[in-house]
């Protein structure tokens, strides 16, 4: 059995982490209140305590692995997905990614390396990244809207958008909009990962 915890404070046996990545640099003092920060970390600061925590874990026998890593190993095997999950990933992401559909789903459609793909989908897409520039008048206007698709800092509170409970995982559905695409990771990880795939109920 892929998942199995009876227990808050049994021996941790494997733990799902989020490594902090670019997405801590794409926070600035105008969007922090949106994306629910009260300050901006310091990103390399951010990822040494983030690896002595992963390696305290290793040293007591726990098996770490990343959402990041599963994510990407789901679509290097199953390609047929690829498509899905771009359009999942839009649509989650509402707003601005909404209105930019067509080029966002052409530009993560062109990425052929599935961890570079997963990890632009954290991290945020901007303007910047469609060599033909905004496309809409009001990207030329908006000067505060540089991302078509937002970052997802909060990722690497993994507990939050999904929690194992027995031998089932709980998906769940977030308060804030802002974090609702970090659910959809989980749910490609544990819907189509061969370590989790049909042996965990949701």
């Amino acid at each position: 059995m892929p998942i199995c915890v009876k227990s808050e404070i049994g021996p941790l046996k494997k733990v799902m982490l989020q490594r902090p990545g670019r997405e801590l640099e794409h926070l600035s003092p105008t969007t922090m209140e949106q994306l629910l920060f009260d300050d901006i970390p310091y990103l390399h600061r951010a990822q040494q305590e983030h690896d002595q925590f992963a390696e305290i874990l290793r040293k007591q026998g726990v098996e770490v692995v990343y959402l990041e890593e599963l994510t990407a190993q789901v679509l290097a095997e199953k390609p047929e997905l690829k498509q899905e999950f771009v359009e999942d990933v839009i649509r989650a992401a509402g707003g601005t990614a909404l209105g930019y559909q067509e080029p966002l789903r052409e530009y993560l459609l062109s990425l052929e390396d599935p961890r570079v793909l997963v990890t632009r989908t954290m991290e945020g897409i901007s303007f910047r990244h469609l060599p033909q520039g905004p496309v809409h008048l009001s990207g030329l206007v908006r000067s505060g809207a540089r991302f078509m698709m937002p970052p997802i800092p909060n990722l690497y509170f993994t507990r939050d958008p999904f929690a194992c409970i027995g031998r089932g995982v709980s998906l769940n559905h977030m308060f804030s909009a802002t974090r609702n695409r970090e659910t959809i990771y989980g749910r490609y990880v544990l819907q189509y990962h061969p370590d989790y795939a049909d042996s965990v109920p949701l």
